[in-house]
């Protein structure tokens, strides 16, 4: 499954804190069973970590990914520690001018600083703080079937649907409370 990544370069001073370390932000990532429960059945991209984000102030990520039974959409989790909550705040400020917003609203749960922002194509994600971390979901609506023979093509693509709006809501939420 291919799903654009949104966390861009954005300079922030680093602090004195210390960093979750990249193993221990998985607990942060979208569960199995929440993905399976939205009808994404296969992970497409088992959880990954990183200490090396690219981001000075934003050393550390997880990541993962599950596609659905139809293989036509795809969801990814990801999750950045930040070494204080002013890192990850900037972050999310550079994300908010970065990317182009989407006229959907994310849920209130998640705080007042998510944001959801459209990759380009098809793809589609909510942005939130917690603490110094930063963590996203993506949905990706519009995955070529793997056994698909098409030819490339520059239609636009459609606007995220209230189904699909609330699968990316519901699975921002799911991923939020998971580790409360």
């Amino acid at each position: 499954m291919a799903v654009v990544l949104f966390v861009t370069a954005v300079e922030v001073p680093a602090g004195a804190s210390t960093v979750t370390s990249p193993k221990s932000l998985a607990k942060d990532l979208l569960t199995a069973s929440d993905a399976k429960k939205a009808g994404f059945t296969t992970a497409s991209e088992k959880v990954s970590t990183t200490s090396k984000t690219g981001e000075k102030s934003c050393p550390n990520g997880a990541q993962e990914a599950f596609e659905s039974a139809s293989g036509q959409m795809g969801v990814l989790s990801e999750a950045v520690a930040c070494t204080t909550s002013k890192a990850a705040a900037a972050l999310l400020n550079g994300l908010r001018s970065g990317i182009s917003g989407t006229s959907a609203t994310p849920p209130k749960r998640l705080g007042s600083s998510a944001i959801e922002r459209s990759g380009g194509g098809s793809t589609y994600a909510i942005y939130w703080q917690r603490g110094k971390t930063l963590e996203l979901v993506a949905l990706n609506t519009n995955i070529p079937a793997t056994s698909s023979t098409s030819t490339s093509t520059t239609l636009a693509t459609p606007p995220i649907t209230p189904a699909q709006q609330k699968i990316l809501s519901t699975l921002a939420v799911d991923q939020d409370t998971s580790h409360r």
